[in-house]
């Protein structure tokens, strides 16, 4: 497996292009904007995306869906079941504000807590961690936790957004994540990596 990093969108999204080296199947999580770069990467390595996946469905992290989805017409969008209302609603998913325009999806697949998918060779464990919003994920794929706005190095997803919840976002951390090896490399929706074991220690919103 490998992953290529991105920042995308206004907000400066960590978007991933992630891709099976052996049988070049490929998914694009969180395409907070369109980046030209990321079409070019999956040409020249002859990948074959089928499918974009969604931590969840706040506007930063959906602004690039459509214009992917007119690149490559076969690719999926993958969510969480519990998200769709935000994803279709521009005045909860906050898109206005954050591009000047409304962006909603409509999602091909949508998946429930501890649904897995292959893609090439890789194993997809999508883990239900609302909080941040009502259908958030986090996606665990080979020892790596992309975990959205959920977790943070040293911080935690914002909760003062429409249907977020403090509470409910610590137990999806405490009662989820943190059950994960300490070694789980996390890759957040923004900011830097870190590992489970390393919040586990030190994350003040959570110890």
């Amino acid at each position: 497996m490998k992953i290529l990093h991105y920042i995308t969108g206004p907000i400066e999204v960590n978007t991933y292009l992630v891709y099976d080296e052996e049988t070049k199947d490929c998914f694009i999580l969180d395409p907070g904007a369109y980046r030209q770069e990321i079409t070019d990467k999956i040409n020249e390595l002859g990948l074959r995306p089928g499918y974009i996946l969604l931590t969840h469905g706040h506007g930063d992290h959906i602004g690039g869906v459509a214009r992917f989805r007119k690149e490559f017409p076969d690719i999926k969008v993958v969510a969480n079941r519990n998200e769709e209302e935000l994803l279709e609603d521009p005045a909860k998913n906050d898109s206005t504000a954050m591009f000047g325009r409304a962006v909603t999806v409509t999602p091909d697949i949508l998946v429930d807590d501890m649904d897995t998918m292959k893609i090439g060779n890789m194993e997809l464990l999508f883990i239900f961690t609302p909080g941040h919003t009502p259908g958030g994920q986090s996606i665990l794929v080979d020892g790596h936790l992309f975990a959205g706005d959920t977790l943070f190095r040293f911080s935690v997803g914002r909760t003062d957004f429409w249907g977020g919840s403090f509470p409910q976002l610590k137990r999806s951390i405490v009662e989820k994540l943190f059950t994960l090896p300490d070694d789980t490399v996390v890759l957040p929706g923004h900011m830097e990596p870190t590992t489970i074991g390393e919040e586990k220690k030190y994350n003040p919103f959570v110890i």
